[in-house]
Formats: C-alpha cells, sequence, structure tokens
C-alpha cells in the first residue's frame, strides 16, 4: 500500500472519530497490509475518482448544452453559408461532432469545411442537431444531442401577389416588355416591367418606351416614359408620348427638316466656337421642343375624344436622339420629370448626366409632360442638352423605378460612383448574381435584362423601365 493510500486510511478512520495513537502505529501498519484491507482502499478510491471524473464529464457536457450557440438567420432562395468553429465558439472541451439537419431544407451539413449552407426552400423555424462527444471520449462513445434553432425567413418576394391585369381596358398594355435591335454601330435593349406594388393589386405598367433608328440618315431616337400613379389614364399618356415623339421623328427625318440641324453640326465639329455650338443648341432645341410639344398635343387630343382632363394621362418623358458622325457620337436629350439620362464611358468611370430631374416639394412630386406651363416662355429650353463624345460605353435612360433605388437621390444621380455602381451591377455584382449579357444575343440580352429589373429593393417597388444603348 502506497503512503498515499496510508494518509487517506489515517485521514478516514480520524474523520470517523478513531485517531491513530502513537502505541498504536505497529498494529495500524500491520492492518493495512491485509488483503482485504488493501481491496477495500483500493475501491474506495477508484470510486471517489469515478464520482469525480463521471462529474468532470458530466459538467463539461453541461457547459456545452448551455452554451448561446446563435445560427444567423437565413432567407428562402437566398444562399446560406455558416462556418461552425468549436473552438472559436467557445466549446474547447468539444470532440468529435456532425449536424442533423431537417430533410427538405435545402441546406446541409459539409464535414470537410465545417459548415452549414446551400439554398433553403422553406421558410420557418427549425431545430438543428449538434450531436458530440468530450475530447477524451472514445469513438465508440454515443454522442451528446444539443439542439440549436435556425430560423429561415421568407423570401420578401414571395409575399407580394402577381395578379395579371385586366386585359378587357380599353388602355390595357402588357404588365412586361422589352426590345432588343441594331442601333447603327451600337445595340440597344429596353425592359419594362410592371412594379411589384401594382401587381400587388392587379394595377397596370405605367411606364412605356419607344425607340427607332434610321439606318439610311444615321439618327435614332429612344425614348421612356412613366405614368403618374395617381392618374387614372397615365400609362396611356406614357404610351402616347413614346409614340408621338418616334412618330414625329420618323416624319422629320422624311423631309428636309434636319438639313439646318445636320449643317449646324458639321460646323460644330469642324470649329467648336462658342457660337457655333449656340448654333446647334438652338437647332436642338427647336427639333427636339417640336417633337415634345407633338407628344403633349397628342395626350391632349386623346384626353379630349375620351371626355376626361388631360391630368389623368399625366407622365413624364425622356428621350434622346443619337447619330454618329466621324468625330464622335452626337446625343441630344429632352428631360421632364424624375428618372434619369446619362452617358456612361468604363474606362474612366465617368457619366454625363443629360440634365437635371424635376423633383417637387413633397416625396413623390414631380413635373410632367402634360402640365399646362411645360412650353409656356420657353421654360422647355432648359430641358434640352446637347453632348459630343468621341465614344462611349452606355447610353442609358431611366424611369424612377430604377433611379429610386439606384441612385437614392438627386444629387447622386451627378455623381460618376454611382454610375459606375449601376454598370456593375448590370453586369453580375448584385446579391443574386443576375446580370445582362451585353455580349450575347440580342434576345439573351433582352431577357436578361427583363430578370435584372426584378432585383429586390425595400421601399421601391414601383414600375421599372430602363434603355440602354451600348
Amino acid at each position: 500500500m502506497t503512503k498515499h493510500d496510508q494518509a487517506f486510511v489515517e485521514a478516514l478512520l480520524r474523520h470517523k472519530g478513531m485517531p491513530i495513537s502513537e502505541n498504536q502505529q505497529a498494529l495500524f501498519e500491520k492492518f493495512l497490509l491485509e488483503e482485504r484491507i488493501e481491496q477495500a482502499v483500493q475501491m474506495i478510491i477508484n470510486s471517489q475518482k469515478d464520482i469525480v471524473e463521471s462529474w468532470k464529464e458530466r459538467s463539461l457536457i453541461d457547459d456545452i448544452l448551455q452554451k448561446h450557440i446563435v445560427l444567423p438567420n437565413a432567407k428562402v432562395n437566398k444562399a446560406y453559408n455558416f462556418a461552425f468553429d468549436p473552438e472559436g465558439t467557445g466549446l474547447q472541451e468539444m470532440g468529435d461532432f456532425e449536424w442533423s439537419i431537417p430533410e427538405g431544407l435545402g441546406i446541409a451539413f459539409d464535414e470537410t469545411a465545417n459548415t452549414i449552407s446551400g439554398t433553403p426552400l422553406q421558410q420557418g423555424e427549425y431545430i438543428l442537431t449538434l450531436n458530440f462527444r468530450l475530447k477524451h471520449h472514445p469513438a465508440d462513445k454515443p454522442f451528446t444531442e444539443k439542439k440549436i434553432l435556425l430560423v429561415i425567413n421568407p423570401d420578401p418576394k414571395s409575399l407580394w401577389q402577381n395578379l395579371p391585369s385586366d386585359e378587357a381596358d380599353k388602355y390595357w398594355q402588357p404588365d412586361q416588355a422589352a426590345v432588343a435591335l441594331p442601333f447603327g454601330d451600337r445595340k440597344l435593349v429596353i425592359a419594362s416591367k410592371r412594379g411589384r406594388s401594382h401587381a400587388h393589386e392587379g394595377k397596370f405598367r405605367d411606364d412605356s418606351f419607344g425607340c427607332d433608328f434610321n439606318a439610311a440618315k444615321g439618327w435614332g431616337i429612344i425614348a421612356v416614359a412613366d405614368g403618374a400613379g395617381s392618374a387614372k389614364y397615365s400609362r396611356k399618356g406614357a404610351d402616347i408620348a413614346c409614340k408621338a415623339v418616334v412618330g414625329s421623328f420618323q416624319e422629320m427625318l422624311a423631309g428636309d427638316k434636319m438639313a439646318a440641324l445636320e449643317e449646324a453640326i458639321t460646323a460644330y465639329l469642324n470649329d467648336s466656337s462658342e457660337e457655333s455650338q449656340k448654333k446647334v443648341s438652338v437647332q436642338f432645341i427647336e427639333q427636339l421642343g417640336k417633337l415634345a410639344f407633338t407628344a403633349q398635343n397628342k395626350i391632349k387630343q386623346e384626353a379630349q375624344e375620351n371626355g376626361a382632363d388631360i391630368k389623368d394621362y399625366s407622365t413624364t418623358l425622356i428621350f434622346a436622339l443619337v447619330k454618329k458622325y466621324t468625330a464622335g457620337y452626337v446625343i441630344s436629350s429632352f428631360w421632364i420629370g424624375d428618372g434619369g439620362i446619362g452617358i456612361y464611358q468604363d474606362t474612366t468611370g465617368e457619366a454625363f448626366v443629360m440634365g437635371t430631374p424635376d423633383s417637387g416639394e413633397f416625396a413623390g412630386q414631380t413635373r410632367f409632360l402634360t402640365m399646362s406651363d411645360t412650353f409656356a416662355n420657353g421654360a422647355y429650353v432648359n430641358r434640352i442638352r446637347f453632348k459630343v463624345v468621341p465614344d462611349f460605353t452606355a447610353l442609358l435612360l431611366m424611369t424612377d423605378g430604377l433611379t429610386d433605388p439606384k441612385f437614392q437621390t438627386d444629387g447622386n444621380l451627378q455623381k460618376s460612383e454611382y454610375w459606375r455602381q449601376l454598370w456593375q451591377d448590370l453586369g453580375g455584382v448584385n446579391d443574386d448574381g443576375v446580370k445582362v449579357n451585353f455580349g450575347g444575343t440580342p434576345e439573351e440580352a433582352k431577357e436578361g435584362l427583363l430578370n435584372w429589373l426584378d432585383f429586390w429593393s425595400p421601399g421601391n417597388h414601383d414600375d421599372r423601365t430602363i434603355a440602354i444603348l451600348y
């Protein structure tokens, strides 16, 4: 028997009121040599060790069970990835482990990477089970279970209904539309999609667009319009505005009405003096002013024929005329209302904004083509711009369904970094990884742009229309 064991027996007897006296020392040593006493002492010591080890094990397991592990919330249809690091989570005593995940959730545990990942398919609260052993446990030791909550939030998009609009309505138009076509040495793609707020209530798409390119004359026109949500026939107003400027543009090219403009442009490209610049401006003001004025009159005529007020057809309007010359591209625009139009050059990251949006005193206010004072006292002159650029990556025209979520404020429209971010976004740098294949076929570009318009932006659910000349 070891000295430690002898000391243990002495302490035990002392604790029981039977201390060993000096004259009993020899008797005590002889007592300890008895086989049954040695066995009893060893049994007691082993039992004590077992109790201590059992309690230590229970305590360590309980520490793990009591440890609060928070799994980040997941979202339906959005990629999820959670790296489980026991050491970093404060579970230093955890040894072997595995995760048990309910079937059908769309996520799984990767033992190699120690990650829970996948794309959740169902919303709700689910219990995941962490099965574990302590570090010193053998491989055949049963696992202990720890239950952990995972919350999978719904896809916000799924909360919105997509009710069809009334096709029997006299001003019905498709809930989405898109076009892609050659545009001189460029390509044009336009897409327009009904906003979630309108789709949720089965209302109409109020945005519209139009375009045309005359290969013989080299001129092209692009237009987008946003009918006012508060005006009951605004969708027709937007449609008329776009068709009217395109139709007037075609008539203009059919005659010699562009001759003076062409002459002024040629002179300006040869000598960009202030005087020659003014002559070009005067010509663009005259020609684009006529296009816009014709659009207003067409809407006024529609209102009169239907016994309605022109305000019922309220719409914004942005359109641009484009032609390529040897010296570069000549681009002129007309812009009334909100939304935006800009020329973006990706090599420099710079953007030139072709005007200023109309913002009212209160949120949601803007000016419309249909307002009676639009052309009064030459007020429209400041709405027309022209720019000559040697090259560009894209000319973009957008309704506020795009500018609100992508630029947030009117001031940001003037900041090139927001145009750069928008171009990168179109290229796939976004949460959904959706990109427009500008290098693909016209059909691919068109479908890609329609898909891209489905992007999620909290609080921004208006109709979305964008035209891109690239």
